[in-house]
């Protein structure tokens, strides 16, 4: 089993706490949602019998794909001041949690891994954050420095993160029917990848908000 991922959490929250006042208001979200992933996961990996219901943490999972897409949502949202762009966001995370309420009220349920949800979850943050950097190299003249600006970094990690869980969990129930042990621990080692992207991606843009403080 690897636990490679919880480091990466840890990293990203220990940059968000460590530059939380200095953050902009866009980014503040991200101090109590990190605090729940680390607390969740750590109860995961220490303590999972207290997480099993109806024999399977799998709730878990589904939870936390719906936290993550309105939180990354939001975010997504709040990266735009023009209202069409907020209100498209908005759209996308509501069809989002529509697709994720039908999964587990008719297809799925809240107590196995409601896969369909998360593939669209995942494709809705993936689109979201192409959109987005799209337009950010269309105006790259206004941004000269990329790789120091915040919203760039957390968008990339959230475009790669996205992308990854992507694969994973639409080659989860092939993985359960052919009960294929090594192409599950490569799909897991993808899926550890996608972790390190998003928290590697997220701690530095936390960081890039200290070193502007510093220079001004």
């Amino acid at each position: 089993m690897f636990y490679l991922y919880f480091f990466f959490e840890l990293f990203a929250f220990a940059c968000c706490v460590y530059a939380h006042k200095k953050l902009d208001r866009d980014f503040k979200i991200f101090l109590p949602f990190l605090a729940f992933v680390v607390v969740y996961e750590f109860l995961n990996i220490f303590f999972l019998k207290f997480l099993l219901l109806h024999h399977s943490n799998a709730w878990c999972n589904n939870l936390e794909g719906i936290v993550e897409l309105l939180v990354y949502g939001q975010f997504m949202a709040s990266l735009d001041e023009r209202k069409p762009h907020k209100i498209r966001v908005r759209v996308a995370v509501a069809l989002g949690l529509l697709i994720t309420l039908i999964d587990i009220l008719f297809i799925h349920s809240f107590w196995t891994l409601a896969t369909i949800a998360i593939i669209a979850q995942n494709i809705i943050l993936a689109a979201l954050a192409f959109i987005y950097l799209v337009s950010l190299f269309n105006h790259a003249d206004e941004y000269p420095d990329l790789l120091r600006f915040p919203p760039f970094l957390a968008t990339i990690g959230l475009l790669l993160y996205s992308l990854t869980s992507y694969f994973y969990y639409a080659t989860f129930d092939i993985l359960l029917a052919k009960n294929n042990y090594q192409f599950f621990m490569i799909a897991h080692l993808i899926a550890e990848v996608g972790c390190a992207f998003i928290y590697t991606f997220l701690g530095f843009a936390f960081l890039c908000f200290t070193r502007v403080k510093k220079i001004d």
